[in-house]
């Protein structure tokens, strides 16, 4: 007891709850899977967003540089979950040796530390990202305050994560004599509370965050395309948000790992694996919105099937008496020098004309075949597409040969 007051160490052991049945998030492999699997999910999202960004819209800003910063805090803290296991995570605190409760203390300081910083990162991406839609009026300024807000929060707890004592070393260091308050506090009442505080101001700022769109959806004229756009922001905010309040029950069920018995490392995976979750989620949600767009027309690329129909009208010669009167298509002087078609002599004797296709060498109708644009879009639908020159010349009889060129560029 210290002046009265409860410290961990006295609530560690005074209830037996070595029998109790070993539940799912405690076992290594699971606590690995879901945050190796999550944390490769986000990373990709991240750099893809980074990507279009960067290189491809060139239009990078400070929404960019705070989901980076986020990137490299929520990589060092998943390792350090990964890793958590080895040393004691999931299994009894009063179990452990001492060595091994030195190691795991090192490790959940940096767990506990980047997913403070992670939280406001994202919080602050998202912010800076809305002042990108919103120029003037209510709602920038309430970005704006929010800005404010959320980094007075943020700074104060990652603070408190990444200096629990004075020196730091007295966190994993027990009975040093080390200055410790907060999330290094020993005493229990103070532990708790300070875990709890930060859960449910992180609860409510992250409510107000993905409300502040909300607005823009229910705008007259916002289009359909950006509705669903923000529907699906929406739908992945309300899961960050119920994974939170999820987060916050399991604190308060065991009193931040201290009821009914000072047992961390039994009671803190699940609040461990939902940090994960939250935090990875949020940041996909910051990032599909930026790289969906330019993802969805590669797909639709991929995807969609093109229909190409043929048709053939028929056109009179009203320029000539002769019934008998003929007209052609003539290779051009570029078609001369390929060798690509055979002059195609039309019907005589009527008011109309058709062209059809010479018989070239297999070899090289095979060649064209393959050389083709619909063919090679079909193989290849991302390749770059350039410019292409059509030539045509018609000859009549009754008229005065005509030669035409256009040109056209296909734009992919």
């Amino acid at each position: 007891m210290v002046e009265g007051k409860e410290t961990l160490l006295d609530r560690l052991g005074i209830y037996d709850n070595l029998r109790e049945p070993v539940p799912s998030w405690n076992r290594p492999g699971v606590i690995a899977t879901v945050t190796a699997s999550m944390l490769c999910i986000s990373s990709i999202c991240v750099l893809y967003r980074l990507y279009i960004r960067i290189f491809v819209i060139r239009a990078k800003g400070w929404d960019d540089f705070f989901v980076l910063l986020y990137m490299v805090s929520g990589f060092v803290g998943g390792i350090a979950v990964c890793l958590a296991p080895q040393y004691g995570l999931g299994r009894h605190f009063i179990q452990l040796e001492l060595s091994e409760v030195q190691s795991y203390l090192k490790v959940f300081y940096v767990v506990n530390a980047s997913y403070n910083i992670s939280t406001t990162l994202i919080k602050m991406s998202l912010l800076f990202q809305y002042l990108r839609v919103y120029h003037s009026g209510h709602m920038r300024t309430a970005c704006l305050v929010m800005v404010v807000v959320v980094g007075l929060w943020g700074s104060a707890y990652s603070f408190m994560a990444w200096v629990p004592c004075f020196p730091v070393s007295g966190y994993w260091n027990m009975g040093t004599g080390a200055k410790c308050y907060a999330f290094g506090s020993t005493i229990a009442e103070d532990f708790f509370k300070t875990y709890v505080s930060h859960t449910a101001v992180n609860t409510a700022l992250d409510m107000i965050v993905f409300a502040i769109p909300v607005p823009l959806y229910f705008r007259r004229d916002t289009v359909k395309r950006t509705k669903l756009g923000l529907a699906g922001l929406l739908i992945m905010g309300a899961i960050v948000n119920s994974l939170t309040i999820w987060r916050l029950a399991t604190l308060v069920e065991h009193r931040a790992a201290t009821s009914p018995t000072f047992d961390p490392t039994w009671y803190g995976p699940i609040s461990i694996i939902l940090g994960v979750l939250e935090v990875n989620i949020a940041s996909i949600c910051a990032s599909v919105p930026i790289f969906w767009p330019r993802l969805k027309a590669r797909l639709d690329e991929i995807f969609v099937t093109r229909e190409v129909t043929i048709t053939m009208n028929r056109r009179s010669n009203r320029f000539s008496a002769d019934a008998n009167d003929t007209i052609e298509l003539h290779r051009t002087a570029s078609e001369d020098r390929e060798n690509m078609w055979k002059r195609c002599p039309s019907r005589t004797g009527s008011e109309s004309s058709q062209s059809r296709l010479a018989e070239v060498a297999p070899v090289e109708k095979r060649t064209q075949h393959y050389m083709d644009d619909f063919i090679l879009d079909q193989v290849d639908p991302l390749r770059k597409k350039g410019a292409f020159v059509v030539e045509s010349e018609i000859v009549s009889d009754g008229l005065k040969r005509q030669k035409s060129k256009r040109s056209s560029r296909n734009k992919g």
